[in-house]
């Protein structure tokens, strides 16, 4: 080979040297942030309503380890609840009142949540409402997914004698015979709703602005219980001034 040829190579291997070097350093191109969030299969999931009969009546009980995860929608407007409290219904008809960790996310009506309790939450009667407790914030997911809950139509009557059955989930009153205020305070206001069948009381936080038509003669909203010194008071809560019609 002449001299000729073997300097015009020269410049060849330097450039396949340098590009070869360059392309070892570059980063994998791909997407990034976090891995999407995948809604769990139903084989990991229980239903609501068996995860409430976990809890034996009494006392607080923690979640047992190995309690597989639950799933519901939130039904409740938060500003109508106080801090931290929520109400999850599934799709298969049962509900639960979540009570979060100082510091968790505000949860929008309609978020759909799966919530990893075991071992770690708890369940106990909170004035006379089942109530799920202390699960860390990083058990709580929000899920990209579409559930469709409709209320079941109901009288007083039936709701009252439901009510340990059908705690934080959607109601439908219709052919009420009267809405009153029945006092008021500064955190909300209390109102009576009747029809043939007996009343219940439903409470309007001042926080959630709800203007409630005495006129209306149906309601929607969730069963809730809070127990007085007297009796375990049966409730409706509302979400917004469209559940009084």
């Amino acid at each position: 080979m002449s001299i000729r040829l073997k300097i015009s190579l020269l410049p060849v291997c330097f450039f396949w040297f340098a590009t070869t070097l360059l392309s070892c350093d570059k980063q994998p191109i791909g997407p990034t942030g976090p891995d999407p969030i995948v809604p769990s299969p139903a084989s990991e999931l229980m239903k609501i309503a068996d995860f409430r009969a976990l809890y034996p009546g009494t006392g607080t009980v923690l979640v047992p380890v190995g309690t597989k995860k639950i799933r519901g929608i939130v039904i409740s407007n938060s500003a109508n609840e106080a801090a931290g409290n929520f109400r999850l219904q599934d799709e298969n008809g049962g509900g639960i009142y979540l009570y979060t960790v100082v510091g968790s996310p505000v949860y929008p009506i309609g978020s759909v949540l799966e919530i990893d309790a075991a071992g770690v939450g708890q369940l106990l009667l909170y004035n006379g409402d089942l109530e799920l407790k202390n699960v860390p914030m990083d058990k709580i997911v929000t899920v990209p997914l579409s559930l469709t809950i409709t209320p079941r139509i109901s009288t007083c009557a039936e709701i009252i004698a439901n009510r340990n059955t059908w705690a934080s989930t959607l109601v439908r009153i219709n052919n009420l015979t009267s809405i009153t205020q029945a006092s008021t305070n500064s955190t909300g206001t209390t109102y009576t709703v009747t029809d043939a069948t007996g009343s219940l009381t439903v409470f309007v936080r001042a926080a959630a602005a709800i203007t409630v038509n005495t006129a209306a003669r149906s309601i929607t909203g969730y069963v809730s219980i809070y127990k007085t010194t007297t009796q375990d008071a049966t409730q409706i809560g509302i979400r917004s001034a469209a559940d009084i019609q």
